[in-house]
């Protein structure tokens, strides 16, 4: 799979458009592939509920939350929460020819973005943050990771059958 990859920061011009970078263009062409048959293509965006930022990405991403949703209960509490969390407050938003799209205000005010912001590559998904925002959680981030640092494995050093040892 196609990964979002880099920070990189741009601008919102005076009619309220972002350009996404190429490269997650890129990424997002690459995950959609051939088999949505030429839909128009375009990004998810909605509102993190772990952060003060955007979150985003492609049909593949999409397709993955409505999946862990699924696997939850009909008529839970959890379930609609997660369901309203994700998916109400989402946006579908189509590139023009130069590779803008125009972001929603109620998910700027979120962000806390006004005429700045950057696009940060998380793999599977990207953020759009306030770049002084995100300056601070990347800080954050790094002293983390560096105490988490263990966490991480060697795939040469794996146990046979997955991480846990288990045979499957």
């Amino acid at each position: 799979m196609t990964m979002f990859m880099s920070t990189i920061t741009g601008k919102i011009d005076a009619k309220g458009r972002v350009s996404v970078p190429s490269v997650f263009r890129s990424a997002i062409s690459a995950q959609n592939g051939a088999s949505q048959g030429g839909s128009p293509q375009g990004i998810f965006v909605y509102p993190s509920f772990t952060e003060n930022a955007i979150e985003g990405g492609g049909h593949a991403l999409m397709n993955d939350i409505g999946k862990m949703v699924e696997r939850l209960d009909l008529y839970t509490e959890e379930r609609d929460a997660l369901a309203a969390s994700l998916f109400a407050d989402s946006h579908h938003l189509t590139f023009d020819a130069d590779g803008r799209v125009s972001l929603p205000a109620a998910l700027l005010t979120h962000a806390g973005v006004e005429k700045e912001l950057c696009f940060v590559g998380l793999g599977g998904k990207f953020q759009i943050w306030n770049p002084q925002n995100f300056a601070d959680f990347r800080s954050k981030s790094r002293a983390m990771a560096l105490e988490q640092r263990g966490l991480l494995r060697s795939l040469s050093n794996a146990p046979p059958g997955g991480a846990d040892g288990s045979q499957q």
